[in-house]
């Protein structure tokens, strides 16, 4: 099981990113502001490839990179 976590944006929100290993389809938990670097560096360094985002609330420190997240993914 592949789980990491860092502090996204100004408040700090926690963003996941869990998989089932290395080279594995991923889940983006909580992509709040400034997540899209975070998450493509563990992408990248892991290689993920991201299937779903899950946030667990609706809060926008929570969501506020999820279209961009989306978008980014889509152009791979």
């Amino acid at each position: 099981m592949f789980i990491a976590s860092f502090p996204a944006g100004p408040w700090q929100t926690n963003c996941y990113v869990v998989a089932t290993g290395a080279g594995a389809e991923c889940v983006v938990i909580d992509p709040g502001m400034d997540a899209l670097d975070g998450v493509s560096a563990l992408v990248t360094e892991h290689r993920l490839k991201p299937v779903a985002v899950l946030v667990t609330h609706g809060h926008l420190d929570h969501t506020y990179s999820v279209t961009p997240l989306c978008a980014a993914e889509q152009a791979v």
